[in-house]
């Protein structure tokens, strides 16, 4: 089921004009930017987004520490943005930084990508488990996913590796 959901919602995701796109996620910006959690957060983790997810770039340019993630061998690891990070398209097709200082166990926010999320907060995503893996050894304080609105699901049945979220942006 998880498998044909994230087609399906690849596929519906993937047929958004730029001009609708352009606005939902204006929308979920300013929601991530009225979310008192984020406004007191240290360092935030952010993703590159990849095709049409949402893009969350522009929240770089607020007063807080952010770090990107990286899939190396033993798993995903994030780190910190500045004016020497250079990113990279991974083999996954990810822009990815290339170096610099390690952060995971820093991030007290984490902006998580989904291809979908339910309404109990499970995400669905590419499949690769990364994420899961992730939060499943290091948990920051707050993790919240972000999707279009379509791509929320009443529920589907997760795995037992799948960890949830605290909540999710959606616009």
């Amino acid at each position: 089921m998880k498998n044909e959901l994230r087609i399906q919602l690849i596929k519906q995701r993937n047929q958004m004009s730029s001009k609708q796109l352009q606005v939902k996620n204006e929308n979920i910006i300013k929601q991530i930017l009225n979310d008192d959690d984020f406004l007191h957060a240290q360092v935030i983790g952010i993703y590159y987004p990849l095709g049409n997810e949402v893009n969350l770039l522009s929240l770089t340019k607020s007063q807080h520490k952010f770090a990107f993630p990286k899939v190396e061998s033993d798993g995903i690891h994030f780190y910190y943005l500045d004016e020497k990070t250079s990113f990279k398209k991974s083999k996954f097709g990810v822009m990815e930084p290339q170096s610099g200082i390690k952060c995971d166990k820093d991030i007290d926010y984490l902006l998580v990508p989904a291809v979908g999320i339910a309404k109990d907060c499970y995400r669905i995503g590419f499949g690769k488990g990364y994420y899961d893996q992730f939060l499943s050894k290091i948990r920051p304080k707050f993790v919240m996913g972000v999707i279009y609105d379509f791509q929320e699901i009443e529920k589907f049945n997760h795995d037992i590796f799948d960890q949830k979220l605290d909540g999710y942006f959606k616009g």
